[in-house]
């Protein structure tokens, strides 16, 4: 695969998973300590735990398989109405007229219809891929909740979103290492969507 869409797709876990977190992780003796300290923040870099953790690295392996299967697959259909297209031209002047502009008719749409299907083929692929992602987010934000706890932490951000942190504020490394502990591959399922769902565009936030 030339380029996974994985880390585009980070940035709104990102934000889900600190929003999810975020309410459950300010306790009573965090908020006494903003009070009187200042709140404690510390930092996490998700773009890295999924792309180094081990169950992030399993994704992209079965994502490879997946993609050399879809285009197996689309390459499978071009050669079956190439092949439709050869017999039909043959047989012009040897079937009535109408039945042969009917056949053509037929393989010129399924023709137009490449595109479409070489679209929803790659939406599949994400879908599948941002699923795998999800399984991942479930299991780290018990982890970030407990380095939360522990830390008497009551702002949990993402790296994206810092200009610049200190180390000791940044938890990813602890966070990775009880992320591959706990889990370390996760199962890619492919999507199948219907021929007639065309792939829809991304929501707005």
């Amino acid at each position: 695969m030339k380029k996974s869409p994985l880390h585009a797709m980070l940035a709104g876990f990102a934000m889900a998973i600190i929003a999810a977190t975020s309410g459950a992780v300010i306790s009573g003796t965090a908020m006494a300590q903003t009070e009187s300290a200042g709140p404690v923040i510390l930092i996490v870099d998700q773009a890295r735990l999924v792309a180094n953790s081990k169950a992030g690295k399993s994704i992209n392996e079965q994502l490879s398989q997946l993609q050399i299967m879809a285009n197996a697959e689309l390459q499978q259909q071009v050669e079956v109405l190439v092949k439709e297209q050869e017999e039909l031209k043959a047989k012009q002047g040897q079937i009535p007229e109408d039945q042969f502009l009917e056949q053509a008719k037929r393989l010129a749409v399924a023709q137009n219809n490449i595109p479409m299907i070489r679209e929803i083929k790659v939406r599949e692929l994400a879908l599948s891929e941002q699923r795998a992602i999800q399984l991942i987010t479930n299991e780290m934000r018990p982890i970030l909740k407990d380095i939360v706890d522990q830390r008497g932490a009551s702002i949990l951000l993402d790296r994206s979103a810092v200009m610049y942190a200190s180390e000791a504020s940044d938890i990813t490394d602890e966070v990775l290492k009880r992320l591959d502990e706990k889990i370390q591959t996760v199962k890619v399922e492919r999507i199948r969507l219907t021929g007639n769902q065309q792939p829809a565009a991304p929501a707005g936030n």
